[in-house]
């Protein structure tokens, strides 16, 4: 993508790998379906979606977009994240090549990483804008 030139880095809070493995893990945490009933739903979601909307869901990959990032990168997720699994900002934070910092909040489920650590989300935050921010 081309950015305008005012965006000089971001910040991502529990953010998945790409969609396909997000939903699969979803089938199979939320909904409870097997492996092979998930895969099958999973698949069947993403033609919809293809017909729909013009892509299949293992297309829509954060991980191949980071691989494309030059801008500075700031990874935060909760070690306890149960709805997107904290393995996923490992992944992402191995796709960008670009000047990046990862903090993992140890206790901290699903997007709690700033009300379970208010005072060190803000550190790690002002921290990485002072860096890259004019």
């Amino acid at each position: 993508m081309k950015l305008p030139v005012q965006v000089k880095a971001f910040i991502e809070d529990c953010g998945y790998s790409n969609v396909k493995e997000e939903v699969l893990y979803q089938a199979a945490n939320l909904v409870n379906l097997k492996p092979a009933a998930g895969k099958c739903l999973v698949s069947l979601v993403s033609e919809i979606n293809r017909i729909k909307n013009g892509f299949f869901l293992g297309q829509a990959s954060c991980v191949q977009q980071l691989k494309k990032n030059t801008r500075p990168f700031l990874f935060i997720h909760g070690g306890k994240d149960h709805f997107v699994p904290t393995k996923m900002v490992y992944q992402n934070y191995a796709a960008t090549t670009a000047p990046k910092k990862l903090w993992i909040a140890p206790l901290a489920g699903h997007a709690m990483s700033l009300p379970m650590y208010y005072t060190e989300y803000q550190r790690q935050v002002d921290a990485f804008l002072a860096k890259y921010i004019d």
